[in-house]
């Protein structure tokens, strides 16, 4: 559904969850859209009341988290449980893989991960298409630690590719029935 910047409410809602506090930039980048378009969303978001505004920072209020569940809800009912189910059951190695990689995880580690990761996630999105904008967030993530920057491996405050697995991880597992 369309939202103020022409941006997806539910997904801007739930990046906000996942990432409990968070400023017009980093949901601009997050999400895929323009430094203003961001910055409406995050606008309309505290005008509206779904979320607070502290710090130039916003967070998602009890009415937030209500239309973001309500919509959450909603978009569970057109996911096919079965194929779902399917997705969550490929996931769970590669997660616990992932978790035991990521301590000491390098550029060619990940670069392995993800490729074996691209078509359960190709899978995912195809069942919760809003989803397919973190195909984009791991691509830029390794893209950068495969040009060195290690803290693209997993920085928690930015979408670093432990960052972007996590949340992957709450979505599948959201979706699937098994948060």
């Amino acid at each position: 559904m369309a939202f103020a910047g022409n941006v997806d409410e539910l997904a801007l809602l739930q990046a906000v969850r996942l990432k409990e506090r968070v400023g017009a930039v980093v949901l601009a980048e997050h999400l895929g859209v323009s430094a203003a378009s961001g910055q409406a969303a995050y606008d309309a978001l505290v005008a509206q009341g779904k979320a607070a505004e502290a710090e130039g920072v916003i967070s998602l209020t009890e009415k937030g988290l209500a239309e973001l569940e309500d919509q959450l809800d909603a978009e569970r009912v057109s996911i096919d449980e079965d194929s779902i189910g399917e997705v969550y059951e490929a996931f769970v190695p590669l997660d616990e893989e992932f978790v035991a990689l990521i301590d000491d995880a390098d550029a060619n580690s990940l670069a392995e991960l993800d490729r074996r990761a691209a078509n359960l996630f190709d899978d995912l999105s195809a069942f919760v298409p809003r989803l397919s904008r973190y195909q984009d967030l791991f691509s830029d993530a390794l893209a950068k630690v495969q040009a060195g920057e290690s803290k693209w491996i997993s920085e928690p405050i930015i979408d670093s590719y432990a960052t972007v697995w996590g949340e992957i991880r709450q979505e599948l597992f959201g979706a699937a029935g098994k948060a």
